[in-house]
């Protein structure tokens, strides 16, 4: 810390503030209008009209002092209240630091002098040789006071690479590369506990170069760097010989092996497998993470030697680039749960309660209107949780087709929503079109949002820069409403409505993916194009969707019973189409379906007739596979032809119909022309009565009676 001080560069801090905000005291006579609101209000300065609070930093060391000055210019400036009571006792605590503390504390003339754990230490010594008359909280308030001050200098006195500090503070460091709208943005990534030096330098440059060329995002930075601290805490254990990790190759597989071990063995200390073993996927990522560490570590041996300083980076070996076999990896598990789709009536009974949640506390609520529009975006649009918190101020743009539209019903779309795509890169602009019902619940929002910064003082006409806002520390509303305060906001509903799914599971409000998976599954399952879906969802490829289409049985016994079914020989299955598919078991099993329909045959029955399904009488197929019976008909047509044409060049007459090959081909062709007569005939006449003429490989069977017939299905 003490090493990145200068006079010099203390007093260009100094130099960078407006010359009304050069100074060592502030109140009524000199305040600057932009620290107006931004000071805690305590008094009334009758004269000047307005509430504030004087602030003195006199009698501090004067680099100290221009430290302290242009630390409170740079809160205000970021929309941070300043508690001038909180910082007029740091003054207070500092003040006797350096005036009856240790020889360091008094020789002391920056901020960064000691850490905020010494100064913290020093107030309490300076207390015990004054017996002064102070809070008892003074010292707690100097330690913590100073940590955030103690960042925002160590980025602006660093003059080297961002990337060689221990603490990566985006929120304070311009220069670290960060997406526009970025989740974690004001997350901080603190490399200091990876306490191996050659590790911790080169893990820095390692995730300093990803965030550059863009193929990590500060979140992945930070998942990244949580997977790093599992290999330092195994080589705080076993030990290691530097970038090598060991001093031989033949001890390198023991030694890895004993990492993984360390992991399959850790004990999970929250989370669902609390008391037992890390999930699979928290052990398969450090994994993951140290082996593409230590492959780019190798592919850039050279210049991470340059760069670091440290030859022995050259020492790596081609067994260094697979750390790890495929056993040693847990097999990644992604798969949703069978609860991620809600019911109707789960959604119906949360969209009932959601009101608790703007509620008064006085009438048992949570009074977070902010939580309620938010919830009740998620269960309208399916957009992820960061998707929703972090729109912009002004997220509704006309259509794309503007006009009277033909036949458009009064709740259809009437505007488009542009979301914050926090997820994927790339692809078309993320827009989703919306009914008047989201436009009136973004509408509300935004007018508590302007309510709410007009409150803070910021200056008229000012909108915010989210829709969704922070309400501490936010009087300009450039930063957005917090994920884990939305996370608290829906646990607290989960249990004030204690909602049951139809088995009697409860239903937990705060997994906010939910609400996309239930989306997803009623766009899929309502018939909606797959290609729409995607655009729908923003995502990439149909695999990206699919992971969330979940068939529901209902759905799956609905189309399937849309249809008459017709068997090999041109008939209405007699079988009715309800019995039908519980004997096949459809929801369950897929083994008697076939590419043209299904068998009917029992589960307990084999197969004798090889591929013959169309001469069979226990085939049954439906207009759903018509296109795939006509290409059949088309293709074992053609291969007549073919065929025919070869032997008749081949022996100088074509096949005769006794001709084995040819008699069952024809009698495919014959039963394929049936079913099709029989499919457009059930088409045409939706009563069922008119059956299609018998044939194809079951012309043995008895003519149905009269009673079978008035049997049929219907």
């Amino acid at each position: 810390m003490a090493r990145l001080f200068s006079e010099e560069k203390a007093r260009r801090l100094w130099d960078s503030l407006p010359e009304e905000h050069r100074q060592d005291h502030f109140d009524s006579t000199n305040m600057p209008t932009d620290y107006l609101h931004a000071f805690s209000k305590r008094t009334i300065d009758k004269k000047r009209g307005w509430f504030t609070q004087s602030l003195s930093l006199r009698g501090l060391p004067e680099p100290m002092l221009w430290e302290l000055a242009w630390c409170v210019h740079q809160q205000v400036a970021d929309g941070y209240g300043i508690n001038t009571t909180r910082m007029g006792e740091l003054r207070r605590g500092l003040l006797l630091a350096v005036e009856h503390g240790s020889p360091a504390a008094r020789a002391a003339i920056s901020l960064m002098a000691l850490t905020h754990g010494e100064w913290g230490r020093e107030v309490r010594g300076a207390l015990m040789r004054t017996n002064a008359s102070v809070n008892a909280y003074l010292p707690t308030w100097v330690e913590n006071g100073l940590k955030h001050l103690q960042d925002r200098l160590a980025h602006a006195y660093h003059d080297g690479e961002w990337w060689r500090l221990n603490v990566w503070n985006p929120a304070l460091d311009r220069r670290i590369p960060q997406r526009e709208h970025e989740p974690h943005g004001r997350a901080v990534a603190n490399f200091s506990q990876l306490t191996t030096d050659w590790f911790r330098e080169a893990a820095k440059w390692w995730l300093s170069v990803q965030l550059s060329t863009e193929r990590y995002v500060w979140s992945s930075v930070k998942s990244r760097l949580d997977h790093l601290k599992w290999f330092q805490w195994y080589i705080d254990q076993a030990g290691c010989a530097g970038p090598q990790l060991v001093d031989s190759p033949e001890k390198l597989r023991p030694w890895l092996r004993g990492f993984v071990d360390s992991l399959n063995n850790h004990t999970a200390m929250t989370g669902p497998n609390r008391g037992g073993r890390l999930a699979k996927n928290s052990r398969r990522g450090p994994l993951v993470t140290i082996e593409a560490f230590y492959r780019w570590m190798y592919d850039n041996s050279a210049e991470a030697a340059s760069v670091l300083g440290d030859a022995r980076w050259t020492r790596l070996g081609l067994q260094h680039t697979v750390l790890f076999r495929l056993e040693d990896k847990p097999r990644l598990t992604n798969q949703p749960p069978d609860d991620m789709a809600l019911e109707d009536e789960v959604i119906s009974k949360i969209a009932a309660g959601s009101g608790v949640l703007a509620a008064p506390k006085a009438e048992g609520g949570l009074e977070d209107r902010q939580a309620f529009h938010a919830l009740m975006l998620l269960i309208r649009t399916g957009r992820r949780m960061n998707e929703v918190l972090m729109m912009d101020f002004e997220p509704l743009l006309p259509l794309l087709t503007t006009g009277p539209q033909p036949g458009k019903e009064p709740d259809g779309f009437v505007a488009r929503l542009a979301y914050q795509q926090t997820k994927i890169t790339g692809g078309d602009p993320p827009t989703i079109p919306v009914d008047q019902e989201i436009v009136d619940i973004i509408r509300r929002q935004q007018e508590w949002a302007r309510e709410f910064i007009t409150a803070q003082g910021a200056p008229a006409g000012t909108d915010p820069r989210y829709l969704f806002l922070q309400t501490k520390n936010n009087r300009l509303g450039k930063r957005p409403y917090a994920s884990a305060t939305f996370h608290s906001r829906l646990g607290a509903l989960t249990k004030i409505l204690a909602i049951t799914d139809s088995v009697g599971r409860p239903v937990k409000i705060s997994k906010t993916h939910t609400f996309r998976h239930t989306r997803a599954t009623d766009l899929i399952n309502a018939g909606v194009p797959i290609h729409v879906v995607m655009r729908y969802l923003g995502h990439v490829t149909p695999a990206m969707t699919m992971h969330y289409a979940k068939t529901l049985a209902m759905t799956a016994e609905r189309e399937f019973l849309r249809y008459k079914k017709v068997t090999a020989d041109g008939r209405t299955a007699e079988v009715d189409p309800s019995d039908l598919y519980d004997l096949l078991h459809l929801d369950q099993r897929a083994d008697r379906v076939l590419p043209n329909g299904w068998c009917m045959l029992p589960p307990r029955q084999v197969c004798s007739k090889g591929n013959a399904c169309l001469t069979c009488d226990k085939f049954v197929t439906d207009a759903s596979h018509r296109d795939e019976l006509q290409h059949q008909l088309a293709q074992t047509e053609a291969l007549i032809d073919r065929r025919q044409a070869q032997f008749t060049a081949r022996h100088g007459e074509p096949m005769s119909e006794d001709n084995i090959w040819l008699a069952g081909r024809l009698a495919e062709t014959s039963a394929l022309t049936k079913v099709l007569v029989a499919l457009d005939q059930v088409s045409v006449h939706e009563d069922g009565h008119l059956r299609a003429v018998r044939g194809a490989g079951t012309a043995d069977r008895p003519e149905p009676s009269s009673t079978a017939q008035q049997q049929e299905p219907t």
